[in-house]
């Protein structure tokens, strides 16, 4: 099975520590310093379940007896890891435990039930017609949105994952693999794209921030805009723009090229 880490708190509360460090989930929740005798760490009890060989990283740190509190709430962590990884309780999987949600998809494949994780908002292979607001945290396999629009925000999408449509003020964070959005438009926005993902058309004021890792655009109009990550060069067909005040929108810009309208342009 797979090690998931979490912060356990002296009163047996668990804090998942997904897609990031411990710091993180700390400052989110609050979590007070270990200012105990047996101070393993600096932050109660970093556990990792399920346990090989004990309680994982309390005993490295010379703490030989955790509170019981801790240790029931690290063994109610563990059988329910277990069940999930069995494909047992899924709907009982937490939203924070996101990087659970996508061990149980990469494990169940095609058996994978279409919709997990409602709160955490992570979509496999449904086909959901339009987001309006809100947060989708993970769109994975299949998954597809035909209409992204409003405020509504997507924090990564996987595999062969597509949005058809994005508009308004619309926004995904990253596009990985062979995940693809078919036209971006108003003030829509994509944070990053790496590993092959592709844009196929931006029009209006859509904005495509970095490029990595083979990604592409093939054809921008209008004032739309994608910047490289590789050299910081900054594409659009739109030949009145203001490329100093451009470039000083984002530290890692560097040069503005005015291209053909349609041009593609390629990570």
């Amino acid at each position: 099975m797979q090690a998931f880490e979490a912060v356990i708190t002296r009163d047996g509360s668990v804090h998942h520590v997904p897609w990031g460090s411990h710091l993180d989930v700390i400052e989110r929740c609050g979590i007070p310093e270990n200012n105990s005798m047996l101070r393993q760490n600096y932050w109660e009890y970093d556990l990792q379940a399920p346990f090989v060989g004990g309680y994982n990283g309390l005993q490295a740190r010379g703490v030989e007896t955790p509170p019981e509190g801790v240790v029931r709430a690290a063994e109610r962590l563990a059988e329910r890891l277990r069940q999930w990884h069995s494909g047992r309780a899924l709907k009982t999987i937490p939203e924070e435990w996101g990087d659970m949600v996508e061990h149980v998809y990469q494990v169940m494949g095609s058996r994978t039930p279409k919709y997990l994780n409602g709160r955490g908002g992570v979509y496999f292979r449904d086909c959901v017609e339009e987001v309006r607001e809100g947060r989708v945290a993970r769109l994975l396999g299949t998954a597809r949105v035909g209409r992204l629009s409003g405020t509504a925000s997507v924090g990564g999408m996987w595999g062969r994952a597509r949005v058809d449509e994005m508009t308004d003020t619309s926004r995904i964070d990253m596009l990985y693999e062979a995940a693809s959005v078919g036209r971006m438009l108003g003030h829509s926005e994509v944070q990053m794209m790496c590993q092959s993902s592709v844009v196929e058309e931006m029009r209006d004021s859509a904005r495509v921030l970095i490029m990595h890792g083979a990604s592409r655009v093939l054809a921008l109009h209008d004032t739309a805009l994608a910047a490289r990550g590789c050299d910081g060069v900054v594409s659009t067909p739109f030949r009145k723009v203001r490329k100093r005040p451009l470039l000083n929108a984002h530290e890692r810009w560097k040069k503005v090229v005015v291209v053909k309208e349609g041009a593609s342009v390629f990570a």
